[in-house]
C-alpha cells in the first residue's frame, strides 16, 4: 500500500467511525451521562463518544516510535515523510469529537483535520515523549533525522527536541573534556550524529539558516534558533572536525556539516 492510499484509508475510518459514533449519542435520551446499566458494566462516557483525537494521537505516537528504526533518508523513513504530507494534502474537513452541547441550539463539537503544521493537536508533544527512548549513537541519529525533516516539511515542529542543543557548550549534556578525555570525546561524537542530521543534508540546513536569521539570541527553553547558536554550532563542527582525538566516523559528519554551513552561508549571500 501507498503511502497515500494509507493515508486516505487512515482519514476514511476516522470519518467513519466518528460520524456513527456521533448518530448514536444523538439517540440516547440522556447526552451528557450514562444509563444505569452501562455504571453498573464499568462502560466509560470517552468509550461512547466521537473522540477523533484518540486516532490522531495514537498515530503520531506509533511515528514517533517509527523514527528511531530507520537510517536517514531510508524508504522506511521517506514512507513516514510521504504519508504525513499525504493527510496534509487531503481536503481539510471537520469530524465530531467529544460530548453535545448541553444547549440543544449550539452545534456539535468537531475537529479540523489534516491542516498539520508546526504542533497541531500536540502532536509534537509526543515525540518528546518518545525520545526518552532513544539512546545515541544511531536510533539518536535516525530520530534526529526524521525529525528534522519533519520539521522543515513543515510538517511537526521538532525543533525544539533538536540534539544541536546537545552539543552547545552551555548544555547540561556537554561533558569537561579536561575531566573526561576519553568518554567525554565519544559522548559529543554520539551526540554530533543527531545534531548533524539538522546541518549536513540541503534542505535541513538552509531551513535552520532561515529560522536562525530571524533572532540574535534566544533564551527559552523551547527555542532553539538564532545566529548566537548558529555560529557556535559552526565552531564546534570545525573542532570536531579538526581535533583527531575524536574518531574517524565524527570528524566526517562534523567536517561534512561545517562545510554545509559554509555553503549556506555563501548562497544566501549569493543572493
Amino acid at each position: 500500500m501507498s503511502p497515500s492510499q494509507a493515508a486516505i484509508d487512515f482519514d476514511t475510518t476516522i470519518t467513519e467511525v466518528t460520524n456513527r459514533r456521533q448518530k448514536e449519542m444523538m439517540k440516547r435520551p440522556d447526552l451528557q451521562a450514562l444509563t444505569p446499566e452501562e455504571r453498573a458494566q464499568g462502560v466509560n462516557m470517552y468509550d461512547l463518544v466521537p473522540n477523533p483525537r484518540l486516532a490522531i494521537h495514537t498515530i503520531f505516537l506509533s511515528i514517533a516510535r517509527l523514527c528511531s528504526a530507520f537510517p536517514p533518508y531510508h524508504p522506511g523513513q521517506n514512507q513516514i515523510v510521504e504519508f504525513l504530507e499525504a493527510l496534509r494534502a487531503l481536503p481539510w474537513h471537520e469530524v465530531y469529537t467529544g460530548c453535545p452541547s448541553e444547549d440543544p441550539n449550539e452545534p456539535y463539537p468537531t475537529v479540523l483535520l489534516w491542516p498539520l503544521e508546526g504542533n497541531w493537536e500536540a502532536v509534537a508533544e509526543l515525540f518528546d515523549y518518545e525520545i526518552t527512548s532513544c539512546y545515541p549513537p544511531y536510533r539518536w541519529r535516525n530520530y534526529n533525522s526524521a525529525m528534522a525533516r519533519l520539521t522543515c516539511s513543515g510538517l511537526v515542529d521538532c525543533g525544539f527536541l533538536s540534539s544541536l542543543d546537545d552539543i552547545l557548550p552551555s548544555s547540561d549534556e556537554y561533558p569537561d573534556l579536561q575531566k573526561r578525555p576519553i568518554d567525554g570525546l565519544n559522548k559529543i561524537g554520539n551526540f554530533m550524529l543527531g545534531a548533524a542530521q539538522w546541518i549536513m543534508w540541503s534542505d535541513e540546513c538552509h531551513y535552520v539558516y532561515q529560522q536562525c536569521k530571524k533572532v540574535e539570541s534566544v533564551s527559552g527553553l523551547r527555542q532553539m534558533w538564532s545566529m548566537e547558536r548558529w555560529r557556535e554550532w559552526k565552531r564546534q563542527f570545525a573542532f570536531v572536525a579538526g581535533d583527531e582525538r575524536f574518531a574517524q566516523k565524527y570528524q566526517e559528519v562534523a567536517e561534512r556539516s561545517h562545510r554545509q554551513m559554509l555553503i549556506c552561508e555563501s548562497e544566501d549571500t549569493a543572493e
